[in-house]
């Protein structure tokens, strides 16, 4: 984990599990994206039994080409606006009440949060105003994208995302 300094506040820069364990938002399942949230678009695949996330397009210009595109992504066209990411003071009150006790669970909780914890950093005065608390570190997603691209293009046994179930998903998913 870095600590980066900007105009006199500071935030994390780490990859997205350390994101997880930083903010205390769960980075897992089908709410995983944090700047959706509720919204996000996850599908749990038939075959391959792993959860995506769709609908990516809404991040791009409201007139841009790909958001027409339905054959390479979906089948859908992507009509929806972008998402209104949480304010500091939001996510502030999303946590201030999260009672968070270390270990393993002695029984489920009926409540279900994507909020796990109040991380220590709302401890800091200037934190719960902060509007960037957390950065992803490109350097790790550009090498895990570039594993996966490998991996496929090569077909590397173990690293390739290209095998029966995939394909058979693809198939189910429209594309």
């Amino acid at each position: 984990m870095k600590l980066s300094r900007c105009m006199s506040c500071y935030c994390t820069i780490n990859d997205f599990p350390a994101y997880g364990n930083l903010s205390g938002y769960s980075v897992k399942g089908h709410k995983a994206f944090p700047v959706c949230e509720e919204d996000t678009a996850s599908q749990q695949l038939k075959h391959g039994r792993k959860t995506v996330y769709l609908r990516h397009q809404k991040f791009l210009r409201s007139h841009h080409s790909y958001r027409r595109l339905k054959k390479a992504f979906n089948g859908h066209q992507e009509t929806s606006s972008l998402p209104t990411p949480l304010t500091s003071v939001e996510v502030y009150e999303k946590v201030s009440n999260i009672d968070h006790t270390f270990g393993k669970p002695k029984k489920k909780s009926s409540v279900t949060n994507i909020w796990k914890k109040k991380t220590i950093f709302f401890y800091l005065p200037h934190w719960s105003r902060l509007e960037v608390r957390h950065g992803i570190d490109v350097m790790h997603v550009k090498k895990n994208v570039c594993d996966s691209l490998i991996g496929t293009f090569l077909n590397i046994n173990g690293k390739t995302n290209d095998g029966l179930k995939d394909r058979l998903d693809l198939i189910e998913i429209n594309i």
